[in-house]
């Protein structure tokens, strides 16, 4: 059984969706609206017309060209766009250790990855145990969760050193 205070809700709420349909219901019977801001009037199906519809309905009236549309006398857009990059530092030398990884496909590069040197720049690798180089190309800007300086691809490292030394004191020069 309902409490006197629910009833009183109860009919509070029946009595606001009433008013809220009837005043609905009579807001549209006017004549002098646009019968485009009807709802369910000739404007509601608008946007199920196409341009070409509406092309001329014979009032001497064209329609407006669609804004999205570049205009026939527009300026085409260069062929090369340059961007200027800054330099690459010159002369960088960093010493830490070297680890190494093996990369599916070398594309025939040397691969390296240090997060110090820009992408596709050479990177000298020197072993500071036997004084071996190497040159490889970085391939990646990632940081390197080990905390090495330089992760080397397995076939390139082999140069520097076997892989049971790994890691090795490097000094890297890019």
């Amino acid at each position: 059984m309902l409490t006197f205070a629910e009833r009183r809700r109860l009919v509070l709420a029946v009595v606001v969706t009433l008013v809220a349909v009837v005043a609905f219901s009579l807001g549209g019977g006017s004549s002098d609206e646009n019968p485009d801001d009807v709802p369910g009037g000739e404007g509601a199906n608008a946007a199920s017309v196409t341009a070409n519809d509406t092309a001329n309905d014979g009032d001497g009236t064209e329609p407006a060209d669609p804004a999205f549309l570049p205009t026939i006398d527009s300026i085409p857009a260069p062929d090369i766009i340059t961007v200027n990059v800054p330099a690459p530092p010159q002369g960088t030398v960093l010493r830490g250790t070297a680890n190494f990884i093996r990369w599916p496909r070398t594309m025939g590069l040397l691969p390296c990855a240090t997060p110090h040197a820009l992408i596709g720049s050479e990177v000298k690798v020197t072993n500071l145990n036997n004084g071996r180089s190497i040159t490889c190309n970085n391939v990646s800007i990632e940081s390197l969760r080990d905390g090495s300086v330089i992760i080397i691809h397995t076939d390139v490292f082999l140069e520097l050193a076997d892989l049971v030394d790994s890691p090795i004191p490097v000094e890297i020069e890019f």
